[in-house]
């Protein structure tokens, strides 16, 4: 007869387990150390180990540690333990950071229908992070986890489909995205319902899912539905409201938000006209990246009728070449203007401003032609005026 050993870490484990699902992390601690210490074939008390020193319940956070626990199952197939690995792996957490073999884990687990394992490799495909970016294959992996409950998924699912230009899909995630509180859905959504793209038209409901949005402090919405108070565009204009929406979002540090209300200030719409302030809050958004507020800002700082503020053409000049160089055609061509005529830089640069002049028209900024017809260029290539 073949002999048979009687495994009393079995006993253990179970307990162990008990511990866990109880919150007496501590005690859990002590029994799954006794087990992966003694019983090797028992993979998934090397898992539960690995959460408790991953998030420091029971024993000192350790996530070096935590990370050779989980490799240990996960190299067992443990689903949990592979996609922990994974997102240990992505975000250099007890090891260092490998995209590409966050995204292997990720895939392992995925292929046994684990869902923050397929929305993670959706994600990863999507963006081209630790693999070749693949919109469709992001979409089918985040459609899956999207699927299963995952919110997060449900909305990233949906800016799949719209780059693949499935507006009615997307439109159809958007909406389970919003219906289960995701505030980016709800601004998303209300987009759609606003444009009527792949779903009917509905400026309330439009206006509903900004509103949604707003609620959750998402910036985007706030400046979007201040937009439509301030325009009264599907609601009753509200000046103050939409002043109001424009600082909340402003001291979020939203540049939109922050050219918003540095427009309002320069407007006096709902607000005391101020200039100053003007300028202090479109300096913020430029700085921030809107382009909008370059723009806004060397406007005037190149207006003398402006007593308010003090005109300052080099500053100017600089703004213009960052919303040039951010891809705006009216700034390239303003940025023109300041090279050939020397506004705000020390020496005129022909060549320069021909460069900028033409491309704005090649970005369809029809003034910028006429300025490009006034070059001629010499059988040499330099640039210069033609005479007239």
């Amino acid at each position: 007869m073949p002999e048979y050993k009687i495994n009393k870490y079995v006993s253990v484990y179970k307990r162990a387990i008990e511990l866990y699902n109880e919150g007496n992390f501590k005690e859990a601690a002590n029994f799954l150390e006794l087990v992966v210490k003694n019983d090797e074939s028992n993979y998934n008390a090397a898992y539960y180990l690995g959460n408790l020193y991953y998030n420091g319940h029971g024993v000192v956070k350790d996530l070096k540690r935590a990370f050779e626990l989980y490799m240990k199952a996960a190299t067992r197939r443990v689903t949990e333990a592979e996609y922990m690995v994974g997102l240990c792996y992505l975000r250099g957490e007890g090891v260092k950071q490998e995209l590409f073999q966050a995204v292997a884990w990720f895939t392992e687990a995925a292929k046994y229908a684990h869902p923050l394992s397929q929305y993670y490799l959706g994600v990863a495909y999507m963006n081209g992070e630790g693999i070749t970016k693949d919109v469709p294959r992001a979409a089918q992996w985040l459609v899956h986890a999207a699927n299963q409950g995952i919110v997060e998924a449900q909305r990233e699912a949906g800016k799949c489909y719209e780059i693949l230009g499935n507006f009615h899909g997307a439109a159809t995630l958007f909406l389970a995205g919003a219906k289960n509180k995701d505030a980016e859905s709800q601004y998303k959504l209300s987009e759609y319902y606003s444009e009527g793209k792949g779903i009917t038209q509905s400026t309330p409901l439009a206006v509903f899912y900004l509103e949604e949005a707003s609620k959750q402090n998402f910036a985007p919405a706030q400046v979007a539905l201040g937009r439509r108070y301030d325009m009264g565009n599907g609601v009753q204009k509200d000046t103050k409201h939409a002043l109001e929406l424009y600082q909340i979002a402003a001291k979020a540090g939203n540049p939109e938000a922050e050219n918003a209300l540095a427009e309002s200030y320069h407007s006096g719409e709902g607000i005391i006209h101020d200039n100053t302030l003007a300028v202090q809050w479109w300096t913020k958004a430029a700085e921030d990246g809107n382009v909008d507020a370059m723009i806004h800002l060397a406007e005037i700082l190149t207006d003398p009728s402006d007593k308010t503020v003090m005109v300052d053409l080099v500053t100017a000049k600089t703004w213009w070449t960052k919303a040039a160089e951010a891809g705006d055609a009216y700034a390239m061509y303003r940025l023109g203007d300041c090279l050939e005529n020397g506004i705000g830089v020390s020496n005129v640069n022909l060549d320069d401003a021909f460069k900028w002049y033409r491309l704005a028209a090649q970005n369809g900024y029809k003034d910028a032609e006429e300025a490009c017809a006034r070059f001629s260029k010499s059988f040499t290539g330099k640039v210069k005026l033609k005479k007239i």
